[in-house]
């Protein structure tokens, strides 16, 4: 492996999104399908510019600010039945929120209950928080939640079509806000193939693993139930729906995949 040209590589990944990397960083996130020394990597690291510094400072301050908004949600939300992980994604999970990002949420839930949590945290940041809603104004979704994919634990692994290096990355850098049963474990060993990728990272995140999908006496009611509530909810969102990807099992509202143009940005860079 040349390992340059992977240190070249992650470092214009995360320029992509105007986030400059710490050694440390570029060690974790190593574009690379194989685990990579830190001691290996050093001479090719390169050192910081002040505006770079000044710069990730302004971000963290940010990311504080939004992290403390998502943690009085979880004192909320911790108390609704069939929550299993609730975890933020996007720019803030990565510490690289500008003031004006909203807050991307992943909800989990227990097995069969995706559609009857919903409603429930959905009425929960309506009423308690500021929520952001199909075709918000940008200027008026700071701090906003966006609760924008939504799983069960029977649909923890991403899809085929949905592997590449930016859902790698969406995958790994997760932060967990509440999580019960292990259930963050039981993700990111439910996508081990996004190693492939960045195996530095996921061998640094995954530490072990617990099943989450027990069976319940509840399990015969909850599932009608769930159904019944499915069919509500989609019949209300067709007329909405474009690029989401909607099942009885899981949801993905984000609109905004960078997969295509960071790949077509990295190939134009001729690394």
């Amino acid at each position: 492996m040349d390992f340059r040209t992977a240190v070249e590589k992650t470092i214009a990944y995360s320029a992509f999104f105007n986030f400059p990397l710490f050694p440390k960083e570029i060690h974790y996130w190593l574009i690379s399908p194989r685990t990579v020394s830190y001691s290996s990597l050093i001479k090719y690291f390169p050192t910081l510019k002040l505006k770079q510094i000044k710069l990730r400072n302004s971000l963290q301050k940010y990311t504080h600010q939004k992290e403390r908004i998502a943690y009085r949600f979880i004192k909320y939300a911790r108390f609704l039945p069939g929550v299993r992980l609730i975890a933020l994604t996007g720019s803030v999970a990565i510490n690289n929120s500008s003031q004006k990002d909203d807050l991307d949420l992943l909800i989990v839930t227990a097995p069969n209950c995706l559609w009857l949590v919903r409603p429930l945290l959905l009425t929960l940041l309506s009423l308690k928080f500021n929520r952001r809603h199909p075709g918000d104004n940008p200027i008026k979704t700071k701090n906003a939640f966006c609760p924008n994919l939504w799983l069960d634990t029977k649909s923890l692994t991403v899809p085929q079509k949905r592997r590449n290096l930016y859902t790698a990355h969406e995958v790994l850098q997760i932060k967990p806000l509440l999580d019960r049963g292990n259930t963050y474990q039981s993700f990111i060993k439910s996508n081990t193939w996004v190693k492939h990728y960045l195996a530095n990272a996921y061998q640094l995140t995954s530490k072990g693993y617990t099943s989450t999908n027990k069976y319940s006496w509840l399990t015969a009611i909850v599932i009608p139930l769930n159904y019944l509530m499915f069919i509500f909810q989609y019949l209300y969102m067709l007329p909405k729906i474009t690029t989401e990807s909607i099942s009885l099992h899981s949801a993905f509202f984000h609109k905004n995949d960078f997969s295509t143009p960071i790949n077509n940005y990295l190939k134009n860079l001729s690394l």
